[in-house]
């Protein structure tokens, strides 16, 4: 570097500063990212929000002869609509359950993005899952990132909050169902259940 000229000297040396700068800013960008969807589809509040909702209503979670989607719908709408949130995974706006809870209209079971089992109560296995993601995401909810592993987030029976990475969902996934069977379910619904989905339809 001795041999070069000062001319040069500078814009190495602006050049250095700069990628240095972009770095910097981009971290920073990364950050407020991940702050700014740290918990926006926090399962912990799933958690939290069924106790309090089986407290008060008698140990049972909620039920909906049309299907889980009308349970959550109806849940939503008992609680609060800012709670859509914590029945939608990451990449689910909640667009489809906002218009369902304002309307009363049928939410599909399908284009929930988010899993629950209904017929829990406090009662049931605390090891059983009762909300999870049917898909999963890069970085797991408050970590979103592309190069991210696959995680799944996934509310117990207890309210208690497990992150599955992908490659152990397979036997999670039969483990769960075996502890559904035991817990009254035919095999048929609970492996219906734990069907397989790749995207939101």
């Amino acid at each position: 570097m001795k041999n070069w000229s000062r001319k040069k000297r500078w814009t190495v040396g602006i050049a250095a500063c700069a990628a240095l700068l972009s770095l910097f800013v981009g971290s920073v960008l990364l950050g407020f990212i991940n702050v700014f969807h740290a918990h926006e589809h926090c399962i912990k509040n799933t958690g939290l929000t069924l106790r309090t909702y089986a407290g008060e209503h008698f140990g049972k979670y909620p039920y909906h002869t049309n299907g889980f989607g009308d349970a959550i719908v109806e849940f939503v709408k008992e609680y609060s609509p800012d709670f859509v949130g914590i029945f939608t995974a990451p990449g689910d706006d909640g667009e489809l359950l906002k218009k369902c809870v304002k309307s009363g209209t049928h939410m599909p079971d399908e284009r929930c993005s988010r899993m629950y089992v209904q017929g829990l109560s406090e009662a049931s296995n605390p090891e059983i899952a009762i909300v999870f993601d049917r898909y999963p995401t890069r970085g797991g909810d408050h970590s979103r990132r592309p190069w991210g592993p696959l995680l799944r987030d996934v509310c117990m029976a207890d309210g208690i909050t497990r992150v599955i990475a992908e490659e152990n969902w397979p036997e999670f996934r039969r483990q769960q169902i075996g502890l559904l069977v035991t817990e009254g379910f035919t095999r048929a619904q609970a492996e219906k259940i734990y069907e397989p989905m790749l995207k939101i339809k």
